[in-house]
């Protein structure tokens, strides 16, 4: 019936909301003519960092960053700059060029869809609330942990139990 949801529904459809705004993502990157990496890239540069905490923040090997710096910086929006502490250590900050951009980018993030806009309040504050307390959850490595734990002792020789 239509409006009904199952209880195991919902995890199905925050992957479905994933992946719908992973292809709206891209298409706002495609505007700003930068691929999702880079756009992650810049707006993580809200103050100066080592290349290697940009790599943690993307979760990628330094050596990927290296291309994604390599063209923001062609394009001007980011510089390279040795540690005072280490020259070994580069140090990526944003140009006004790129804080430009940035700004534009964050800004369009900022914009809600207007099926999400023309929610009710009552209603808005209740999925922010209940995604929040998803997001914490699956933030949390601890609960990461436990859940893949009662995965593991839920499986006897290739068998699940009830």
């Amino acid at each position: 019936m239509p409006g009904h949801v199952q209880a195991d529904d919902a995890w199905g459809t925050v992957i479905s909301l994933c992946f719908t705004v992973r292809h709206w993502w891209s298409a706002l990157c495609e505007e700003l003519d930068l691929t999702p990496s880079q756009a992650m890239a810049l707006k993580s540069l809200d103050r100066p960092q080592p290349t290697s905490t940009l790599a943690e923040v993307l979760a990628c090997d330094a050596s990927n960053i290296t291309g994604i710096v390599d063209k923001l910086e062609s394009r001007g929006l980011i510089t390279r700059r040795g540690a005072d502490h280490d020259r070994r250590v580069k140090i990526l900050c944003v140009t006004e060029l790129g804080r430009s951009l940035r700004d534009r980018l964050i800004g369009r993030l900022r914009e809600p869809p207007a099926a999400l806009a023309a929610l009710p309040l009552d209603r808005k504050t209740w999925l922010t609330a209940t995604l929040r307390k998803v997001i914490g959850e699956l933030s949390d490595p601890t609960a990461v942990q436990d859940q893949r734990g009662q995965l593991a002792g839920s499986i006897n020789h290739g068998k699940t139990t009830p």
